[in-house]
């Protein structure tokens, strides 16, 4: 095994390539932390190692000085070694380094390297402070990380391509105004139905759909199945695509579980809701609560589940193509996420009452509530109607004077039943994001 690891290592240095975008969120690997980039397959983590390599590269450091191990090369996969044998193979490979303290080590998809915690730890204490690790499932990561490095780790949580990222991978100035315009616009509608996986985001329309199908195949198999090897998962196809339909709703899993009993499937209740808990920690989807100012009752109310790409919603659940008003949501919720949520707490709630339903409330404990409405178009005056009532209903409910709409395209100020509502057009509000506080 150690040849292996060694024929991997130098594997590394002699392919290298670097990735040809760079990403909102960048890397310091001259920080004295183990830093931990967490988020879901193909959001480019990889790619966020490699271009910190290459910063590196073009300082003058030289490749003897670094380690960069791809764990989920099939190679390390076929039996289960010591991670001991990582160094051992990184200093029989570059003999002449006098000491490890200078060397900046890079381990991608940590979750596969058996005893990970403690060999981080090991490492960061004994050999070198500059060590940067990934991984897919942020409960384990960041559970893990926290308990055995006790305040020495530090968090970055990588999500796919906001549509400020994709208009520059895409290399389309953001114009407001003019012949331009029609350009983002087009853009964000395309963003809006396939979502922001870098691949995606540059590939021909006709590939996109069985690339993230296969996606979805991958953190099915390889993140659920293969990490955590259950006795019985012919189910989860079957689940996981219900929660995929129940994105935007409440998401009742005892309901799913009787659907699933009546169709044969072998199941129990307890492992319908092991499995779910489990798919939001590798990035399948994300849960909400009901907002109420007591934070145990937050805790305990029902949860709305947000899908994490709308290219893979909707090519694993083709009624979403035409659905645009959920998309929507979706998109504004991780947008919302983006700027005000992190691994520790989203911030980000709903208001539901037996008459009226407000899709968003952000709230910081201790804080303001600010309501959020998400409607595609607000040209019927029913839907006007309907949409300022609730978002109204929701506003009084949480003490607020001022509530937001966010619209695909229309932009206005007015005040309904004393409260001050401002629509945001949601295409210019990703592409150049400001903080809605502030209106």
């Amino acid at each position: 095994m150690k040849d292996v690891l060694s024929g991997i290592l130098a594997e590394t240095t002699e392919r290298f390539k670097v990735p040809g975008q760079s990403r909102a969120i960048s890397l310091d690997p001259t920080k004295p932390k183990v830093q931990t980039i967490i988020g879901p397959r193909r959001a480019g983590k990889s790619s966020l190692l490699k271009l910190a390599i290459h910063k590196l590269l073009s300082e003058g450091i030289e490749w003897r000085q670094i380690c960069y191990l791809p764990l989920e090369d099939e190679r390390l996969r076929g039996e289960t070694f010591k991670p001991d044998l990582i160094l051992q193979a990184f200093g029989e490979l570059y003999p002449e380094n006098p000491g490890s303290e200078d060397v900046f080590f890079f381990f991608d998809e940590i979750q596969y390297l058996p005893q990970w915690e403690a060999f981080i730890n090991r490492v960061h204490e004994q050999v070198s402070r500059k060590v940067i690790i990934t991984g897919s499932n942020s409960k384990t990561l960041h559970t893990e990380v926290a308990s055995v490095l006790r305040g020495r780790a530090l968090p970055l949580e990588l999500l796919p391509l906001s549509f400020a990222e994709y208009l520059q991978f895409r290399n389309i100035p953001f114009k407001a105004y003019g012949t331009e315009k029609a350009v983002v616009l087009a853009a964000f509608n395309d963003y809006l139905l396939w979502g922001g996986f870098p691949e995606v985001a540059l590939s021909e329309q006709g590939d996109r759909r069985p690339v993230l199908q296969e996606y979805f195949n991958t953190v099915l198999y390889r993140d659920i199945i293969d990490q955590q090897q259950p006795a019985n998962y012919s189910y989860l196809r079957y689940l996981f695509h219900r929660i995929a339909g129940n994105t935007g709703k409440n998401l009742a899993l005892r309901k799913i579980f009787l659907e699933m009993k009546s169709r044969g499937y072998s199941v129990s209740l307890g492992s319908i809701y092991q499995m779910a808990d489990l798919a939001e920690s590798v990035y399948l989807y994300k849960r909400i609560s009901r907002f109420d100012h007591s934070l145990i009752k937050r805790e305990n109310a029902d949860k709305k589940c947000y899908f994490i790409d709308n290219g893979m919603l909707h090519a694993i659940d083709g009624s979403f193509s035409t659905n645009k008003g959920m998309l929507l949501e979706n998109l504004v919720f991780w947008q919302l996420y983006r700027m005000y949520g992190n691994i520790y707490t989203t911030d980000i709630y709903y208001y539901q009452d037996p008459s009226h339903e407000c899709d968003f409330v952000l709230y910081k404990e201790g804080g303001h509530a600010l309501p959020i409405q998400v409607c595609l178009q607000m040209t019927e005056e029913s839907t006007r109607q309907r949409e300022l009532k609730s978002l109204v209903k929701a506003c009084k409910q949480t003490n607020s004077k001022k509530g937001i709409i966010i619209t695909l395209e229309e932009e206005q100020s007015l005040v309904y039943q004393d409260i001050n509502v401002q629509m945001i057009a949601a295409w210019k509000w990703c592409a150049v994001p400001f903080d809605i506080f502030s209106i």
